[in-house]
């Protein structure tokens, strides 16, 4: 592909970003929002995550890009022109076919709320892995607000630095007590004090980027986990996003196959275990959002004991029994959504806020449980 081609194409799929962000954007709070497009312009002026820009400046280029938003609301997203054939933009490996040899790799999809998300990079690696093809991504020239560190498609895994430095960062300067324990014990293993480092991030840049580099690897198994886990037959999991966005059942469906995933004998887990690596088990942990820690608490209670006494057995059992358990919660969520074509969507929905949700208390916590 010629390089002029190589300039339209980035000016087609940032021009997908905009519409992306112009029409899904509003689904986060005024907060959520404002906190991702922060993180969108470090990226785009070279920030790192840790160095703040002028609060004037930065609510200046917020309001340029709503702005752009302004114009492209509602609009469909445009095919992209690869060797004058135009091509879905969510065709990944039509696109990619086009990308061979260029060093460059195009990801597309679609993460939590249904929202479509956009990139382009390049490829800092390439590598085959358990039946997936595997993309590092080192430097990104385009990409929307909804960026993620690791993402799949079918067999295609993309795991991605910028974001992943970002979202390390993140943990480290909130700092949440739930995670406080956990966060300290992953950078002691590495010989470091997580406050000094939340105090003085320059001191430290090159650590950071190592661990968020290792962090990577590791998530690498969580997405294979994905691929071979098979508490989601087919298309099921994706039906059930779809009939239920933005609600509770959708994030509940999420997490449990994050969960059946990671506790895989392909997956995040079973790997760390094998590797006896007590970084990524602590990172894992500290992680962790809310509605997966009410979910799998067995991991809670096994590390806090594996940081006294470093038994792997700890983690090993509280990886199977919460393999079974979401198994279980799995065929459960699917019988009652294929009922859903019988007795209709509602009576499904409610049938699954009743005996899947509701017993875990979560709808009567704060609604933020939920969405973190």
């Amino acid at each position: 592909m010629p390089m002029e081609n190589f300039t339209a194409l980035q000016e087609q799929v940032r021009t997908n970003c905009l519409i992306a962000e112009a029409n899904y954007a509003g689904t986060f709070s005024l907060c959520g929002l404002v906190l991702r497009l922060r993180e969108l312009y470090k990226w785009e002026t070279g920030l790192l995550p840790w160095t703040e820009p002028e609060p004037s400046v930065l609510m200046e280029w917020i309001e340029h890009r709503e702005s752009s938003w302004d114009l492209l609301m509602e609009k469909g997203f445009q095919p992209l022109i690869l060797d004058g054939l135009s091509v879905d933009p969510f065709d990944v490996d039509a696109v990619n076919a086009h990308l061979a040899g260029s060093g460059l790799v195009y990801g597309a999809g679609f993460v939590e709320g249904l929202r479509p998300t956009f990139f382009l990079g390049k490829i800092a690696e390439t590598r085959k892995m358990d039946g997936a093809v595997v993309y590092c991504v080192e430097e990104e020239m385009v990409r929307d607000v909804f960026a993620t560190p690791a993402m799949r498609q079918g067999a295609r895994i993309y795991i991605r630095r910028q974001p992943m430095l970002s979202f390390l960062w993140d943990q480290v300067f909130e700092m949440r007590p739930s995670a406080r324990s956990a966060l300290t014990f992953a950078f002691a293993t590495y010989g470091l004090d997580v406050a000094h480092v939340a105090q003085h991030p320059a001191q430290h840049a090159d650590a950071l980027q190592t661990i968020a580099q290792n962090q990577l690897q590791a998530w690498i198994h969580h997405e294979l986990g994905e691929v071979h886990e098979e508490a989601f037959r087919g298309q099921l999991w994706h039906d059930i996003v779809a009939t239920y966005p933005n609600s509770p059942i959708e994030i509940y469906a999420r997490v449990l196959k994050d969960l059946c995933a990671d506790t895989d004998d392909k997956g995040l887990l079973k790997h760390v275990i094998y590797e006896k690596n007590r970084a990524a088990l602590a990172f894992y942990v500290a992680f962790l959002r809310p509605f997966t820690r009410l979910m799998f608490p067995e991991i809670l209670k096994a590390f806090r004991r594996f940081q006294k006494s470093l038994d792997w057995n700890l983690i090993e059992n509280a990886r199977t029994r919460g393999k079974a358990k979401f198994h279980d919660r799995a065929s459960t969520l699917v019988a009652l959504h294929l009922e859903h074509h019988r007795r209709g969507v509602e009576w499904a929905r409610e049938k699954i806020q009743e005996q899947c949700i509701a017993p875990l208390g979560i709808l009567r916590k704060s609604q933020s449980v939920i969405s973190q």
